[in-house]
């Protein structure tokens, strides 16, 4: 026997002005300001959410009577109708919620508020659906669908979709009703949407009656797990039960039975009687095949008569047939008669050839209807492009002869400049190596390590030997590179200072500081770019010094980083009055500022580099201070930009 499925019920949408809907509604603002009410409105959602359906009827009750002195809280009513209407379809008062849904359309069709008008409709649409009027249902689905597809409300269609989809499922349209659910739970997948479970659960079902027992086993079972995670189980009873009726379908009566036990419970704790009733006739069901026939017909009398208490047309019908298969069983055959015959007419009252062609004829309107809106909507589009073609041809015809003349001289240009831009780079590159690479201090370097080794101190011998060996091979490691990381850069300053250190022991002490927020290994850098400056310390800020002192400060000021190189020398106007190899000018500092614009196209040329008399920053104090600011590159940017030809 093949059982109705439980397709998680149409979805009832709780329309508010402010704070969250129902676990299974949605939030529409209609003010930007926070309307009149909003902290009690938005305590009687919580109330409705959290079970306690009493309080949430006391308070909307009071605010919906409070509104109807004030014509201008039309909105606040509407939202409190749609809430009352929700309670009145928990306690299975279906005509008192049909009345105060129908108060909200009208209502909201006389403030012309779209939002509501298809909120409404949805919801008359659910509660004609648990009454049985299956035509009417789909009527104002489809008027949802209207309404909600002319605001443009995503996630209101998705809901419409899902109930579209329960309809379809009623006619036994399942491959069109596979095709509603799946929109619906893509829509509801891009939002993420709270009762995405319940979409979820209606796929595994009509899986199952498409006979994919263990697909439709799969994503229940995904949807009880959202249930648990995104509502906190609020309707994982629907989940439990339907898994029960895979398992009962696949022949695996205990883990059946097992499951609707434990959705029976959850009903109960939940007041939901539409599961207890199912889980009901499913246990009988489970009992009646195992052979228990006392049991299950006890049972099923019970699933029988709830459902009669509570007017549920579909689940007297699923109650009967389940009794006419047991009555079989048992040899009764008047009884199995009996149930048959109750079992047929409610079969007809429900949805008959009548019915089904009615709803045919409703759907093939709104078809219909759609498409004549959209080609209406091609015509008029086609006839405006076509005045506006006739009008623009030749404007449209010079202004493109003008655009493409403009990106072609605009690309030359650009390739121009960029060709230019790389010779300076390349030839800022080998200045930058060749400055280096200075022979002068080669010379004087290599010429240390005689001495060094003369003096009978090996140790200082090899460490000088070990440093240049380093530093040199990091300088030909990097004369390849348009960037390294900065903790590179500082390690070659280090060795270069250690070299010069070995070459005049005693002349002076230096420190590199980094501040500790710094992260060096992630930060990128030109090579050899801190130096020259710190080379340019060396040779002109000492001179006729006893002893001087050296100082390379790394910080990073937001984006920005900061190197400062402060001596306590003689100062950088004085240096430049005393002769040197190369022409009483340093060339480093200006070559070190061409180098950073290169670098940061948003450094600017005066404020790249900055020198000024005095130890850091105090023009007081003897020496000169050397600050370089840029932006550094990331280090995975520097991976990607990296250029080692």
């Amino acid at each position: 026997m093949q059982r109705t499925l439980l397709l998680a019920g149409p979805l009832l949408l709780v329309f508010a002005c402010g704070g969250n809907g129902g676990d299974r509604g949605v939030t529409l603002r209609g003010e930007e300001d926070p309307p009149r009410f909003k902290a009690e409105m938005d305590s009687a959602q919580e109330y409705m959410r959290a079970g306690k359906v009493d309080k949430a009827e006391a308070l909307g009750r009071s605010i919906y009577e409070r509104t109807l002195a004030e014509p201008t809280l039309l909105s606040q009513r509407i939202t409190m109708l749609s809430l009352l209407g929700h309670i009145m379809q928990r306690r299975m008062m279906t005509d008192s919620a049909h009345a105060l849904f129908q108060e909200g359309l009208h209502l909201a069709r006389s403030i012309a508020d779209t939002a509501a008008i298809g909120t409404m409709w949805l919801n008359v649409g659910v509660v004609l659906e648990e009454k049985g009027d299956y035509e009417g249902a789909l009527e104002a689905q489809l008027n949802a669908l209207r309404w909600k597809e002319l605001v443009g409300e995503d996630r209101v269609l998705a809901r419409v979709l899902h109930n579209l989809s329960v309809l379809h499922w009623r006619q036994d349209s399942i491959e069109q009703a596979m095709r509603l659910i799946e929109r619906s739970i893509a829509i509801k997948r891009i939002h993420g949407m709270r009762d995405l479970p319940l979409s979820l659960n209606g796929m595994g079902l009509l899986l199952m009656e498409l006979g994919r027992l263990d697909t439709a086993l799969v994503v229940l079972k995904e949807s009880l797990a959202l249930e648990d995670s995104i509502n906190l189980g609020a309707e994982r009873q629907i989940q439990v039960l339907n898994i029960g009726l895979v398992f009962e379908r696949m022949g695996q009566l205990d883990s059946a039975a097992l499951y609707y036990t434990e959705g029976h419970q959850i009903a109960e704790a939940n007041n939901d009687p539409y599961v207890m009733i199912r889980s009901l006739f499913g246990s009988g069901d489970v009992l009646r095949a195992k052979g228990r026939y006392a049991e299950a017909l006890s049972l099923l009398d019970s699933s029988l008569a709830l459902a009669g208490r509570v007017g549920s047309l579909e689940d007297m019908k699923e109650a009967h047939i389940s009794l006419v298969v047991l009555h079989e069983h048992l040899g009764h055959a008047q009884a199995a008669l009996d149930h048959f015959r109750m079992y047929h007419h409610l079969s007809d009252s429900l949805m008959n050839a009548e019915t089904g062609a009615a709803m045919e004829e409703l759907r093939l309107r709104y078809d219909t209807e759609k498409k004549d809106r959209e080609n209406q909507d091609l015509r008029a589009t086609a006839e405006l492009a076509a005045l506006r073609a006739a009008r623009d041809r030749w404007i449209a015809v010079g202004m493109g002869l003008v655009a493409i003349s403009l990106t072609v001289f605009g690309w030359a240009m650009a390739q121009r400049n960029k060709q230019r831009a790389r010779q300076r780079e390349a030839e800022l590159e080998q200045q930058a190596l060749r400055l280096q690479m200075d022979p002068h201090f080669l010379f004087n370097a290599l010429n240390t390590i005689p001495g060094l080794y003369a003096s009978g101190d090996p140790a200082v011998a090899n460490d000088h030997v070990g440093h240049l060996s380093k530093f040199l091979r990091m300088v030909l490691e990097t004369s390849r590179r348009r960037t390294i990381p900065l903790a590179q850069e500082i390690e070659l300053v280090e060795h270069y200072l250690r070299i010069c250190a070995n070459r005049r022991p005693d002349k002076f002490t230096w420190e590199v500081q980094v501040m500790p927020y710094v992260r060096p290994e992630r930060l990128a850098v030109p090579p050899m770019l801190i130096q020259p400056v710190v080379e340019n310390a060396l040779e002109h800020g000492f001179h006729g010094l006893a002893k001087g002192h050296l100082r390379v400060l790394v910080d990073l000021a937001g984006s920005v980083l900061h190197v400062e190189v402060a001596d306590n020398g003689i100062g950088h106007k004085a240096a430049e009055q005393r002769p040197s190899r190369r022409n009483g000018r340093s060339m480093g500092i200006d070559l070190v500022r061409q180098r950073i614009v290169l670098f940061d196209e948003l450094a600017n040329f005066s404020d790249a580099v900055q020198v000024h008399d005095g130890s850091s920053g105090d023009p007081s104090r003897p020496g000169t201070t050397v600050t370089l600011r840029f932006r550094p590159q990331h280090l995975t940017e520097h991976d990607e930009a990296r250029d080692r030809g």
